[in-house]
């Protein structure tokens, strides 16, 4: 290798690497003249001394702009600038779209040539400088009114051809090259705006250029650790804003192709977290006027903007957190704020694009009024509606948008977050299944933290809403009910379940049970409405409703917890917790109002509570928190609606705890309440009380309880201290007459007769006197050997102003005057204490009306129960009017297809889907060989749920096993028995469900032997006359009972099985005399009804029950002695109904002619 030779004597000390370039700073001087700025401007080759121009220019418009000097001057010396640098032909003239433009008018010729010599040689400074002072030269002409046109010709310059390749080239200049893509920026935004949009649409015409790179233009944000400072925003905030006042200036059709660039629309959100403050509420605030509140945009164009991509970037703002020092002493919305703001007016106006119109609670894809044959809904009623269980897995909805939005929310971590997909179910009820099938992330299982108990409120949030009216948009409802899924999944949503809610109720936390109880008092509420909504009388098809009714409560009670739950975890509430004990009385109240087929499966004895209520609102005073007192008193009105449906309520026994009666427990709260709480509930319950015991007469226009509540009302208010001796002598008196009235009515029976035969008296009949003063009477007898005085001297207070308003009140005053005369000798006589020697007179009633007006008599009359007047107008039911009160469809109808539709259902599906019924029914059939199927096919069955791992497999396959040997051999004679057939498919639901009160007495059945006695009404005997097994479930197990009757009678041969001789007599008698009783309801008397109904259906039947059960006579007593109108046209139309279907010579001949004028339509 050769020697190196040097090559001169400079080499040595030449460097060794490239020069570092230098970036020198552009020098600048002040201007004074308008000559010396055109020359300063003027074209030069040297692009030093160009720079030099332009910076001094930049400072000139940079003080302007911020009126700093001599203000006016500099604007004489710009306007002279521009006035000798105007083009003299076409000045103004309009660019057009052709390729040459040498006959075009261009303004500031000199910058124009000097941008495109910088863009010739790649001088980025002077393309940068140059883009500097057009933005600072608009944005001065802007503000000046008579230099805009001079402005207006330099926007037009700016869009000729020659220009927009200019701006091209800057706006696609490398991403390190800010200082010139940022200029860029703001000189077309300062076009865009200039004149208010004058060139806004030349601009978007030339947008190959003007809008060129712009959305990679947005993704070149602010790099670094410090904050982007607002003064020198980085070019994402300028591409941004100038994209904003493209859209504030553009016409609907430009922005609808611009808005269909998705590049750019996904560009504008991409980097939204990263943002600052102002330039995130700029852009929603941008969005929000000129896209979401143009009703000249099209739906289409906004639905191009508002995607799923969108709106989940836009919900991140939910966390943002970036702040400015400005910012954090203002007074505007937060950032979270206004991006809730922007998604609630997006997510649930439907002129946004987003919300789609939904059709309520009937999903995409079904039509709700489709024509189904009426034989095949006969046949199988909601089954032969396809599509009505498909939906427990998946729903289609109409708004998908929405739908795979809300999946990327967290409304239990933000409440904003909770609000909007509230307000988003409100306005689309479809999305609420929707929702919760497909975000199972988070369950309802109890954990006491922030996270569960905002879900708690979100879930709360959820149930509160109402259902959709006629459950879709229509104003009338549709063919068809919704999907019995969807329903039940706004009532109760998925995450609500059994489980969840059981051990929500039963958690230690007072906080977990106190929101599970509030969900389900929602969730109750809402089911009675949706119950209703079934029910409306204008429905097409209202059988078809009144089945999906059924089944929508059976589903529910199926995912809510049992009463057992409720009731357990309202005994574990504390004391002092009176909203939580506020909240589950009337859980318990709903469940006896709304659902009572789970209220009466488990015994509720409503004493203790009541006791325990009635102690602590006596104990409560003025000084107490009057919310409290409200409170109270709501919990006492929800038991004592509870004690109502309770017919072992026991309203006149006193427990070790409580001093006084229930029945005066309530009347002290009642009489110590202040006078501005309202006690109508109270006053109700104790008048409706007073009359079921018979301590008032029932009767129009008495007075009632009203002269006792008077007389202990004004008594506490004129001597307080006198009541304490009063209350155990009145409790003892009314007790006493509740427990033995008949004793007190003899007593009653024999002053009446002393009065009418004292001398002075006419001989006029007396009216019936209260038995409580009677009471009265007789125990003050006893009072004055074991009272004290004190006691003595309170009564002698108490009795002359109860005798007084109670003859102001309308009793008979001859026979008070009587009562008190035997009443005064056993009254102290002392100083002080002495009692009138007369009842007083003239007393008129302040605390309660007396006389009534016409409002407050028939309030009374309701309250008492008083029977009507005779001479009132008398309600009269026509033959079809009683067939739908009593009339049941057949509930055992043969369905031969049942031998083919259960093959293939699980042993979970035959039980609780009705398929095992279905099948069991088949045994009525009149053809032997459905019979001899059915037989086969329910031994078949019983071996499939045996192998099976259904809970209960072991009752229903002995079940199914006993009721195949019992119809073995009476098979080829004929159908089986109604009442066998009925009670196995009514004993089939008792088993599914252990809890049930007669799950012991159904199994005592099944373990008696193999094969069941075909002469007897199986379990009648044991339901009717025995205890019932589980507490106080008596009249639950009696409607049980009459509900299989029903059914059982269908044939003469049925009807021998009820009237047949026993040795406790025949079933019809005894069910006579069972709806006798004074105490029983009228539903249950209803359904004693309805077997009478049934059986007047079949031949014969109504002539057995006139010759050998006196049924005329029967239901001629009950009419006479029901107070309700209602009630008692039920009765006459019954008697109609019986004389119509009767054999009317046979009855006639055996009650020689003494029956027929009992008829309504006989006379």
């Amino acid at each position: 290798m050769g020697k190196r030779f040097t090559r001169g004597v400079d080499a040595l000390s030449a460097p060794h690497k490239r020069q570092k370039i230098v970036h020198e700073a552009p020098t600048a001087e002040d201007i004074y003249a308008s000559r010396q700025l055109r020359h300063l401007l003027s074209y030069d080759q040297d692009l030093a001394r160009t720079r030099h121009g332009l910076q001094s220019f930049k400072l000139f418009l940079d003080a302007l702009l911020a009126k700093q000097g001599d203000h006016e001057e500099h604007v004489k010396i710009l306007k002279d600038y521009l006035d000798a640098v105007r083009p003299t032909d076409g000045v103004g003239a309009s660019p057009g779209d052709g390729d040459g433009d040498s006959d075009r008018a261009v303004y500031l010729p000199d910058i124009m040539q000097t941008w495109s010599q910088a863009a010739q040689t790649n001088n980025d400074n002077i393309m940068s400088a140059v883009a500097v002072i057009l933005a600072l030269l608009l944005k001065l002409l802007s503000h000046t009114l008579d230099m805009a046109p001079c402005g207006l010709g330099i926007c037009r310059t700016l869009l000729q051809k020659r220009q927009l390749e200019l701006i091209s080239r800057n706006l696609s200049a490398d991403k390190g090259k800010s200082f010139i893509i940022s200029p860029t920026l703001r000189m077309l935004r300062e076009v865009v705006c200039f004149d208010g949009g004058a060139v806004a649409s030349p601009l978007f015409r030339a947008r190959a250029s003007t809008l060129k790179s712009l959305a990679r233009n947005m993704g070149i944000g602010h790099i670094g650790d410090v904050a982007e400072d607002i003064k020198r925003p980085s070019v994402r905030t300028n591409a941004v804003q100038f994209f904003l006042s493209a859209l504030r200036y553009m016409h609907p059709e430009a922005k609808k192709e611009l808005l269909s660039q998705r590049d750019i629309v996904a560009a504008l959100t991409r980097d939204f977290k990263q943002d600052p403050p102002y330039l995130v509420s700029e852009i929603l605030g941008g969005l929000r006027s000129q896209i979401l509140l143009d009703d000249k945009l099209a739906r289409e164009a906004k639905s191009n903007l508002l995607n799923v991509s969108t709106l989940v970037r836009i919900s991140s703002l939910y966390q943002y957190r970036q702040t400015t020092s400005e910012e954090s002493g203002s007074t505007s919305p937060s950032i979270p704020d206004v991006a809730h703001d922007f998604l609630m007016t997006a997510c649930t106006t439907p002129s946004c694009g987003v919300l789609r119109q939904d059709s309520g609670l009937y999903p995409r894809e079904i039509d709700p009024n489709a024509v189904i044959p009426v034989a095949e809904l006969d046949e199988l009623g909601l089954e032969a509606v396809v599509w009505m269980n498909r939906f427990k897995t998946e729903v289609p909805v109409r708004n998908y948008v929405l739908s795979n939005f809300l999946q990327n929310l967290r409304p239990w971590s933000s409440i904003q977050q909770s609000e909007l997909v509230t307000a988003v179910f409100r306005v689309a009820p479809e999305l609420v299944a929707n929702f919760f099938l497909n975000n199972k992330s988070f369950s309802f299982e109890p954990k006491l933290s922030a996270t569960w108990i905002g879900y708690a409120a979100f879930l709360f949030n959820t149930v509160a809403m109402p259902l959709p009216e006629c459950f879709c948009r229509a104003p009338v409802f549709p063919e068809l009910p919704p999907p019995t899924s969807l329903v039940l999944d706004n009532i109760l949503p998925l995450p609500l379940n059994q489980k969840a809610l059981v051990r929500c109720l039963a958690h230690k936390s007072n906080i977990i049970s106190f929101f599970a109880t509030r969900i389900l008092v929602l969730a109750i509420q809402k089911l009675d409405t949706a119950l209703k909504l079934h029910h409306d009388p204008s429905h097409p098809s209202p059988l078809l409703w009144r089945e999906a009714a059924r089944r929508l409560v059976d589903e529910f009670c199926q995912r809510s917890p049992g009463i057992k739950d409720m009731i357990n975890s309202y005994r574990l509430i504390p004391e002092d917790d009176i909203l939580h004990r506020e909240a589950a009385s009337q859980l318990l109240r709903l469940c006896y109002e709304v659902i009572p087929q789970i209220a009466l499966t488990a015994k509720f004895d409503v004493s203790p509570f009541l006791e325990t209520a009635l102690v602590r609102l006596s104990k409560q005073d003025e000084s107490d928190d009057p919310r409290d007192f409200a409170l109270s008193l709501k919990e006492l009105e929800n038991l004592l609606a509870i004690a109502g449906y309770s017919p072992g309520m026991r309203w006149f026994t006193a427990s070790d705890s409580l001093a006084l009666s229930p029945f005066a427990m309530l009347l002290k709260v009642y009489v110590d309440a202040p006078r501005r709480v309202s006690l109508d509930k109270a006053r109700q319950v104790l008048g409706f009380v007073a009359v079921e015991h018979q301590l008032v007469p029932a009767h129009t226009g008495r007075p009632g309880l009203l002269p006792l509540l008077e007389t202990l009302q004004s008594l506490n208010r004129s001597s307080p201290d006198l009541m304490a001796q009063v209350w155990p002598f009145l409790d003892n008196c009314l007790t006493r007459c509740a427990t033995s009235p008949i004793k007190y009515l003899e007593i009653a029976q024999e002053l009446i007769q002393e009065a009418s035969a004292s001398p002075g008296n006419d001989d006029s009949p007396r009216a019936a006197i209260t038995l409580v003063t009677v009471a009265m009477l007789e125990q003050l007898l006893f009072a004055t050997k074991t009272e004290n005085k004190l006691t003595l001297g309170a009564l002698a207070q108490f009795l002359p102003r109860y005798m007084g308003f109670s003859a102001a009140g309308g009793e008979d005053r001859p026979l008070l005057d009587a009562i008190y005369s035997k009443m005064l000798p056993h009254l102290p006589k002392g100083k002080g204490t002495r009692a009138p020697k007369a009842i007083p007179d003239g007393v008129t009633f302040e605390y309660n009306t007396w006389p009534l007006g016409e409002e407050t008599s028939q309030s009374v009359t309701k309250i008492t129960g008083t029977i009507e007047d005779k001479t009132s107008e008398v309600v009269v039911m026509s033959a079809e009017d009683l067939q739908r009160a009593l009339g049941v469809p057949d509930g055992l109808t043969p369905d031969n297809s049942a031998l083919v539709k259960w093959t293939q259902k699980t042993a979970d599906e035959l039980v609780d889907e009705g398929y095992a019924v279905s099948l069991m029914t088949l045994l009525v059939s009149e053809h032997a060989s459905i019979r001899k199927e059915a037989l086969v096919n329910i031994l078949k069955m019983a071996a499939k749920v045996r192998q099976s791992e259904y809970e209960e497999k072991e009752q229903i396959w002995l079940l199914l096993s006993e009721l195949a040997e019992t119809a073995r051999e009476f098979i080829e004679e004929g159908p089986l028995p109604s009442p066998t057939v009925a009670f196995a498919c009514h004993a089939l639901a008792v088993l599914r469900d252990p809890l049930s009160t007669l799950y012991p007495k159904v199994n005592l059945v099944l373990t008696r032997g193999p094969v069941w006695n075909l002469d007897k009404v199986p379990l009648a005997d044991e339901i009717l006359l025995e205890e019932p097994s589980v507490g106080d479930s008596y009249y639950s197990q009696i409607n049980w009972l009459l509900s299989y009757l029903v059914d059982s009678l269908r044939t003469p041969r049925d009807l021998e099985l009820f009237h047949k001789k026993r040795l406790r007599g025949p079933l019809l008698e005894r069910l006579l005399a069972l709806a006798s009783n004074p105490y029983m309801r009228l539903p249950l008397k209803t359904q004693v009804l309805r077997v009478l109904y049934r059986a007047t259906g079949i031949e014969g039947g109504s002539t057995t029950l006139t010759t050998r059960f006196g049924v005329v006579s029967w239901l001629e007593a009950q009419s006479a002695r029901c107070t309700n109108p209602s009630e008692a046209a039920l009765y006459r139309a019954m008697l109609a109904r019986i004389w119509e279907t009767c054999d009317q010579d046979k009855v006639s001949a055996w009650s020689r002619h003494g029956v027929k004028a009992s008829f309504p339509s006989s006379s």
